[in-house]
């Protein structure tokens, strides 16, 4: 049996010459289905962010642990994000502008009319945007987090194998992204309890603070956008060429397209979730670049010459 003592996480011991990195695993997340994929993941980025500590040790002589270095980093990002309206300037102003007044002119005028056309089957549109949901209908089918362990799972091993930093960083910040703006999401559903399409009750009926768990009052804004959005976004920010972007976004648009075509969600849910996963992941990956660029100048004396060192 474990006691508490032995409950409690034991890293970077040292024993007989080797490195042992390690953590126990609540009971809660290794008897949960979710909780369990969540463990894995966590111990693999674990895994990673020793592997690359190990790396760069004869370099940089470690301050602290890889757990805890873990913790730290993904604590600033978290802290980063929720932080970050405080530091919005006019640009960022005017686009939370306009997402407030797009948002309320879908739910005032549009959704109705935009779930009806997914019913009724015969507006231009309406084709192009069913084919466009076929992807997104094999994306909810696989569930949002094989499609996470999909992508980020070979990536993070890919950066183990290659000591690819970047690859491992993208792993990461992919299921940050994923957990941030699914939070955000999370809490709006909780907060505005707005009725589904397929329930018959209209796109105006919301149950403001209510804080209902019925599946059917959980419309807005919609999940599957957010984390489509989340994922992809960092992804195609990571990887900055045309031939990520496309398929990347591509597959988040469709996913929005399937909630449309299945009356799951109306209009405004997918354009709001779809913001809030761009917005997290947008905001993440800028973070890492503006470190990964950062430099620094300081005055440098040789015997034969003075200048400045750059250290980037």
């Amino acid at each position: 049996m474990y006691n508490s003592s032995m409950r409690k996480a034991r890293l970077n011991m040292r024993t007989h010459g080797q490195k042992i990195c390690a953590t126990t695993i609540p009971q809660n997340l290794r008897q949960s289905k979710h909780g369990r994929f969540w463990a894995i993941m966590l111990c693999g980025h674990m895994l990673a962010w020793q592997s690359l500590g190990d790396a760069q040790e004869l370099q940089n002589p470690p301050r602290q642990s890889s757990f805890t270095s873990l913790v730290s980093t993904v604590g600033g990002d978290v802290s980063h994000v929720f932080s970050s309206p405080l530091r919005f300037n006019h640009k960022d102003g005017l686009q939370l502008l306009v997402l407030t007044a797009t948002t309320v002119i879908f739910v005032t005028s549009l959704d109705q009319n935009i779930d009806q056309d997914f019913i009724e089957r015969d507006d231009f549109y309406i084709k192009p945007a069913s084919k466009l949901a076929q992807i997104g209908d094999a994306y909810d089918k696989l569930s949002a987090e094989y499609v996470l362990a999909g992508l980020s799972v070979p990536m993070l091993a890919g950066g183990l194998v290659l000591k690819d930093k970047k690859l491992m960083t993208t792993s990461r910040v992919m299921i940050e992204s994923f957990l941030i703006a699914g939070a955000i999401t999370q809490i709006g559903k909780k907060i505005s309890g707005r009725a589904r399409p397929y329930t018959g009750n209209g796109p105006s009926s919301f149950a403001w603070f209510k804080f209902s768990g019925a599946e059917e009052r959980r419309s807005f804004p919609s999940g599957h956008a957010t984390g489509a959005f989340a994922l992809m976004t960092v992804l195609a920010k990571q990887y900055d060429s045309w031939w990520v972007e496309i398929p990347c976004y591509t597959l988040a648009v469709s996913v929005a397209m399937q909630r449309l075509d299945t009356h799951r969600h109306w209009g405004a849910d997918v354009v709001l979730g779809s913001a809030i996963g761009y917005w997290v992941g947008s905001t993440l990956v800028n973070r890492h670049k503006q470190q990964s660029t950062s430099w620094s100048a300081k005055p440098y004396l040789g015997t034969d010459r003075i200048g400045v060192a750059w250290s980037f």
